[in-house]
């Protein structure tokens, strides 16, 4: 028998029969090298062929021959009954004591293939025929994944504002793209579905990683005044209740479909048609010394995208206090801890004045509104500051 070696830094296993004569034991070893899947930031390394215990003098003589010639030493065919099957395209190359066969095309996972090496003797012609190595070697299985997953639907909450403005899903792995709005239904009570209700664009609103999908509900029928709204009505209505769809058929990245379908049912209040507004904010201060959370707690739930990048506590020279974010209680709740203790110290609390609520009003403006209303009012700065007080343990 040859050589069976099984690669456990890859977790493969492989099978190796001898066919047409056995191998001494200090004889060559025809193995697979399984590779390394792709992860994020590398690239594949394909699986190859490898032959490893050749002695010196055959070695030097490999080390004579052109890449063609070498080539010719080194067989590899997909196992079959074929009495003369075609070799698989590829390169055969020489590093170190290590003849390495590398397909042109990537082997198929569970597949079987043939491989034959053909001795060379000291002077560099070939050894007889009957010297040849010849192994079956079966390439691992494609290991099973877990099936993606929506793993969160936002907003959380189960009331939502008649001007509901976005949704945003979350997945456990990349989605493909292309197919978002034939997988997301929005149902009424009578499980009725609701006809044009989602703004569907062309280049489809993902994250860099393709783990989240933001969803907007068609403007023209959530701001008061324009003609979609007149003619369809709007989106939701207040007091109805409602269901979010997302359909198991929708792909991931490879094309599998979703582990299971979500739904998420929630009913609707009255609209929201004011600004955002800071002095509505109730803020929980740390003691110094400690570790204890700054906390922010809003009236109504806002955007929970927004409350992630909107959102920064600066010291009030201006410099960025490094800390983590958590958003909790239907996104009402915002909590900042920071990596190390407390300076006892004044604080700014700075918003992004794009921050949102559910209906899409921000800081300082109305979503709603009459932008060419001279009364309408509006937030000229980006940022909006409030300062806070740490102060010392009390003893």
């Amino acid at each position: 028998m040859p050589c069976i070696l099984s690669d456990w830094r890859h977790a493969v296993l492989f099978m190796a029969l001898h066919v047409g004569g056995c191998a001494p034991a200090s004889g060559p070893c025809i193995e697979l090298d399984a590779g390394r899947e792709a992860v994020k930031g590398l690239d594949a390394a394909p699986a190859s062929i490898v032959v490893r215990g050749l002695g010196k003098p055959e070695l030097a003589s490999l080390g004579r021959l052109d890449e063609e010639q070498r080539a010719a030493l080194l067989d590899v065919f997909v196992a079959s009954e074929l009495a003369h099957p075609l070799p698989l395209a590829g390169t055969t190359s020489l590093d170190g004591d290590t003849l390495r066969f590398t397909p042109r095309y990537p082997l198929e996972p569970g597949l079987r293939y043939r491989a034959v090496l053909h001795r060379l003797t000291a002077d560099g012609s070939r050894q007889p025929a009957s010297n040849d190595v010849a192994v079956e070697l079966q390439m691992p299985p494609r290991a099973a994944r877990e099936l993606t997953r929506v793993t969160q639907v936002y907003p959380s909450s189960d009331e939502l504002p008649e001007n509901q403005l976005k949704f945003y899903f979350q997945f456990s792995a990349p989605m493909g793209r292309g197919q978002a709005y034939g997988h997301i239904h929005l149902l009424d009570a009578d499980e009725k579905e609701v006809e044009g209700a989602f703004l569907e664009l062309d280049e489809e609103l993902w994250d860099r990683d393709q783990l989240r999908f933001t969803l907007l509900c068609d403007p023209g029928r959530v701001k008061r005044g324009l003609k979609p709204r007149e003619e369809l009505g709007g989106v939701l209505e207040s007091g109805g209740h409602y269901t979010l769809v997302v359909d198991s058929a929708w792909p991931d990245a490879e094309g599998q479909p979703l582990a299971e379908s979500v739904r998420k049912t929630f009913r609707v209040g009255p609209p929201i048609v004011t600004p955002l507004d800071p002095a509505t904010w109730k803020i929980e201060l740390p003691r110094a010394g400690t570790r204890e959370p700054l906390v922010v707690r809003f009236p109504q739930p806002l955007d929970h995208e927004l409350l992630n990048s909107c959102l920064a506590v600066h010291e009030v020279s201006g410099a960025l206090v490094d800390g983590a974010i958590a958003i909790t209680d239907q996104e009402t709740r915002w909590r900042f801890t920071p990596p190390k203790p407390w300076a006892a110290g004044d604080y700014l609390l700075v918003a992004q004045t794009k921050l949102e609520d559910l209906a899409g009003n921000s800081l300082g403006r109305a979503f709603d509104v009459d932008l060419d209303d001279p009364t309408a009012r509006r937030t000229e700065s980006e940022t909006i500051s409030l300062p806070f007080v740490v102060s010392p343990r009390a003893n």
